[in-house]
């Protein structure tokens, strides 16, 4: 009777633990990499080619879906639509090397984004090299059936700067550049130039803290200038600089609502708001190709997927999507006060005279002191 009862209350534990394992809630691990798994091995669930991991991770794990496409504004030249779509960079840095004097500002500053980007590259790696390639193949995990995609996805991203190896290329060239394509009226350039200078400001200034990290007035209204345009590279640029490059916005209540300032959830809505305004991003967007050869996130077709079902919690991408909102509004209407950089509200620079016979910070003995953003010869 002990072993009859023993194996009937056997096989009912049998039973819960099956039932237990199919309902229980999926692991973001388990279920997706399961699902995916029974896909590549089975190619006619998928004949259409109508399920891609990001809509497995949706239905497996319940999250909403991606909201519906957004009116994109065209980019305004053709330059511009080549850059985006340009798998090397290389040739723009060529169309400037051709004909420096004649160069106009949208092609000063496309030529100093090449160069800014492949600098280390033009020390003597090619990029995209069999040893390079070899060891990225060593890193991948066997029989990921992602290897592929992962595979050529690398190879897209080290050759944005295949070309350049021997070419004598500087940050200063490239500095150079963007104030020349700044003062010829280039937005993103503009955009440049005062990240150039607060970073220059940040690296001589003694004082520490929030306020020390704000942009000047001057370097506001560069920012103003270059979204005023509605250009995609500037609104990039711009939210890299407000967002984390700077404490513009620490502190600070932003929106029409007055809401306080998060990184998280302003640094993504950037990114979304320039992809509104033309910016490149698709599947062939730099950083969805990052996120696939590096991280194995393979399958998404715009950024905005992407960062949603692989980047971004449910609440941070729900705050962005508003935020990105009101970053485009706040640059149709001129409501600068909205995004943090209204006129009066930079960096307060206080100057002092030092005493006779002493050394003030960044300058030399009994002279006033340097600047913030400036530099003595020797300094």
């Amino acid at each position: 009777m002990n072993r009859s009862l023993l194996m009937i209350l056997g096989a009912c534990g049998l039973v819960v633990t099956a039932a237990w394992y199919f309902v229980r809630p999926p692991g973001s691990d388990d279920s997706i990499a399961t699902a995916a798994a029974k896909t590549a091995a089975n190619p006619a669930s998928n004949a259409r080619g109508d399920i891609t991991l990001p809509q497995l991770a949706q239905k497996v794990l319940g999250l909403a879906p991606a909201p519906a496409t957004r009116m994109v504004v065209p980019l305004k030249s053709a330059l511009a639509l080549e850059f985006e779509k340009a798998v090397q960079l290389k040739p723009f840095y060529d169309r400037y090397i051709a004909n420096p004097e004649a160069a106009d500002a949208e092609t000063k500053y496309f030529a100093a984004v090449a160069m800014e980007t492949c600098i280390g590259r033009a020390r003597g790696s090619q990029g995209g090299t069999d040893v390079e390639r070899e060891r990225f193949q060593n890193r991948l995990k066997v029989n990921d059936p992602n290897n592929p995609q992962r595979l050529e996805a690398f190879n897209r991203v080290v050759a944005q700067c295949e070309g350049f190896a021997g070419t004598n290329i500087t940050a200063a060239e490239a500095a150079r550049l963007y104030a020349e394509a700044a003062a010829a009226g280039n937005p993103g350039a503009k955009i440049a130039v005062a990240a150039n200078q607060f970073n220059e400001q940040a690296r001589a200034a003694t004082a520490r803290g929030v306020e020390a990290r704000r942009l000047t007035e001057d370097q506001l209204t560069l920012v103003r200038d270059g979204l005023a345009s509605g250009d995609p590279f500037a609104i990039q640029r711009a939210g890299q600089l407000l967002t984390w490059n700077s404490t513009q916005l620490v502190d600070r209540n932003l929106g029409s609502a007055g809401d306080p300032f998060n990184p998280r959830d302003w640094g993504a809505a950037w990114s979304l708001a320039a992809c509104d305004r033309g910016a490149n991003c698709g599947a062939d967007a730099l950083r969805v190709l990052n996120g696939c050869a590096y991280q194995g996130a393979c399958g998404y077709q715009t950024l905005e997927a992407y960062m949603q079902f692989n980047e971004l919690a449910p609440n941070v991408y729900l705050a962005a999507q508003q935020n990105r909102a009101t970053i485009l509004d706040a640059i149709a209407q001129g409501r600068w006060d909205w995004l943090g950089i209204a006129a009066g509200s930079g960096r307060v620079v206080t100057t002092t005279t030092p005493a006779a016979g002493t050394t003030p910070p960044g300058g030399t003995r009994g002279d006033p002191a340097a600047p913030p953003g400036t530099r003595r010869p020797g300094g």
